[in-house]
């Protein structure tokens, strides 16, 4: 018997089920502190090193565990917010332990969503991230990618969950196909309820927008055609469905990245959508930005959104507050003083948004809603604890 392998097929198992058995107590709070630390003047900035450091808890500590110390690195260290990163490489120390149980481990992203999730995006591509498949494998994976982000016995997703889980599964349809953006997207359409297309299609585009390994600039490489800043309209024209040539124009953000952030790129980067549909999801896309972009200082936000033309505000206002929440669902003071900061005339229209979208981001976790309703201006709460919204 090879006891190395056995303790190791044990490690795993104990990981996958939530196991909080630990070979000496965590405490997050000191780990934490060391950590930030350590990365104080680390030459690749703090956000790299925190997410080398952090990541690397994983497997001495569960999954839980290792998201406790982001949470308190968040919280000692305000400039560092967005850990969407961070959760995308503990995912895939995750999954590198057995590849085969993937679908499984999806399950253990945090349940308050902590860091958009990055988690899940993290087990879905590190799963597949060497591998460019035959049509024949693709063909047989296919039940698993349909039933992916599905809910079953050991995972309750709210919508969200599963929005971000449809995206992540659309980076992955890039690495499986080579760069074959057409198979990609077609691959999206076969395994992807319709609600959920559109996040797909956006994560196919995103892929080759945002690359963050060398992997991802390895799979750049090799498309036959690369969209630049000045060729990305045309790049984009050659899809010709509309909702593809939509998700392609506005996952090009990265070009314009500053000027997005501030606003003032908004009305230019919009023009030039197919119809008024796409639009519309153009100006939600770089709203959403705006609000990741500015987690540490919602007055950031509240600048750019100013910036967009008088039309856009209201909805720059409720897109960036919802990322609040989507980065961390937790986060219900942070998104209602992004909404207190709009200005009067947006303030109300602003968390009436984030109200009518609680099913949405909560789903049937009744303590996360109760906590964000509780939050809420009282003239305003009775609207959050209606059943029907």
């Amino acid at each position: 018997m090879n006891n190395g392998r056995t303790i190791a097929g044990l490690g795993i198992l104990a990981a996958l089920v939530g196991v909080l058995v630990l070979s000496r107590p965590l405490d997050a709070g000191t780990m934490a502190r060391a950590v930030i630390k350590e990365c104080a003047e680390s030459a690749t900035g703090r956000a790299a090193c925190y997410e080398e450091k952090v990541s690397a808890l994983y497997p001495e500590y569960p999954v839980p565990a290792v998201f406790d110390v982001v949470r308190e690195v968040r919280r000692q260290d305000p400039s560092y917010q967005f850990c969407h990163v961070l959760a995308h490489k503990i995912g895939e120390r995750v999954v590198a332990e057995d590849p085969s149980r993937w679908v499984d481990a999806i399950s253990l992203n945090p349940a308050d969503g902590m860091c958009s999730n990055g988690f899940v995006h993290g087990v879905v591509g590190g799963r597949f991230r060497a591998e460019v498949l035959s049509s024949t494998s693709i063909e047989a994976l296919l039940p698993d990618f349909t039933r992916a982000c599905e809910p079953r016995a050991t995972w309750n997703p709210s919508d969200l969950d599963r929005a971000i889980c449809y995206h992540g599964m659309g980076h992955l349809y890039d690495f499986i196909t080579d760069a074959d953006v057409p198979r990609a997207l077609a691959l999206c359409s076969q395994t992807t309820p319709e609600e959920y297309e559109r996040v797909c299609i956006e994560g196919v585009f995103m892929q080759i927008y945002q690359p963050l390994e060398p992997d991802d600039y390895e799979l750049i490489n090799r498309m036959a055609v690369k969209p630049t800043k000045e060729t990305v309209r045309i790049y984009c024209a050659s899809y010709i469905d509309p909702e593809y040539v939509g998700a392609c124009l506005r996952e090009s953000w990265p070009f314009f990245d500053e000027d997005i952030r501030n606003g003032t790129a908004s009305g230019e980067f919009c023009a030039g959508q197919p119809d008024a549909t796409r639009t519309e999801y153009c100006y939600q896309s770089i709203s959403s930005i705006v609000g990741r972009m500015s987690l540490g200082d919602p007055s950031k936000a509240v600048a750019a959104c100013s910036n967009f033309l008088p039309e856009w505000r209201q909805l720059c206002y409720g897109y960036s507050a919802e990322a609040v929440l989507e980065e961390d669902r937790s986060n219900a003071t942070k998104a209602i003083e992004l909404c207190s900061r709009a200005g009067k005339v947006y303030v109300e229209g602003c968390l009436e948004y984030l109200i009518s979208h609680a099913r949405f981001l909560f789903g049937d976790n009744a303590q996360q809603r109760s906590y964000f309703c509780a939050a809420l201006p009282a003239a305003i709460r009775w609207q959050c604890l209606r059943e029907d919204v």
